[in-house]
């Protein structure tokens, strides 16, 4: 367990922190196009929505982070450009759930790098996530898992980790979906 994780709120001072965690893999990242478009959509969202990101650094530097946005905002805003694929059938209609949901948290990633993972930075960014003021103003939070792709190397189309973390910490299955086969978790608030 890492004691010294930080978590702080997505701002414009830190909005490469998250763009790098998703694309710094790549060369050239900060140039290229979906790098440009998920830029765009997190400043257009968070001016609707603050914070959609939590960032976790560990001395000083970023690890991971976990992003949301309300169910009811979905449909308007849409996901990350990074988190739909429509040939995979993988958009936002697949995910909503109905009015019964539409003040709930969409939990659209989880993501810890590699040299971080199992040391509870994770275990932070949703504790960071459920208590902040958004999801104390909800109903609940969502999240999509799949089984994880063993092919996948660096790139994860749904990283939000594997439904055991989130079962653990309480989400209980709400719906399985098929064609990409995965759950729907849901969290309840109070």
């Amino acid at each position: 367990m890492i004691d010294s994780v930080k978590v702080v709120p997505i701002s414009l001072d830190n909005v490469f922190d998250r763009l790098g965690l998703c694309w710094g893999h790549l060369v050239d990242w900060k140039n290229s196009r979906i790098v440009e478009r998920s830029k765009e959509w997190l400043e257009e969202a968070n001016i609707v929505f603050t914070p959609t990101t939590f960032i976790a650094y560990v001395e000083g530097s970023p690890v991971g982070m976990i992003e949301s946005i309300p169910q009811s905002l979905m449909r308007k805003l849409g996901l990350c450009p990074c988190r739909a694929d429509k040939e995979r059938g993988e958009t936002e209609d697949r995910y909503l759930l109905g009015k019964s949901f539409e003040d709930y948290l969409f939990i659209s990633c989880l993501y810890v790098n590699k040299d971080h993972q199992g040391r509870g930075v994770g275990k932070a960014l949703l504790k960071r996530l459920l208590n902040s003021q958004a999801f104390k103003e909800s109903d609940g939070a969502l999240v999509y898992v799949a089984k994880r792709d063993e092919t996948w190397d660096k790139y994860i189309h749904w990283p939000a980790g594997p439904a055991e973390f989130y079962l653990k910490a309480g989400f209980a299955i709400e719906k399985t979906l098929i064609n990409p086969t995965g759950h729907i978790l849901s969290y309840r608030n109070g």
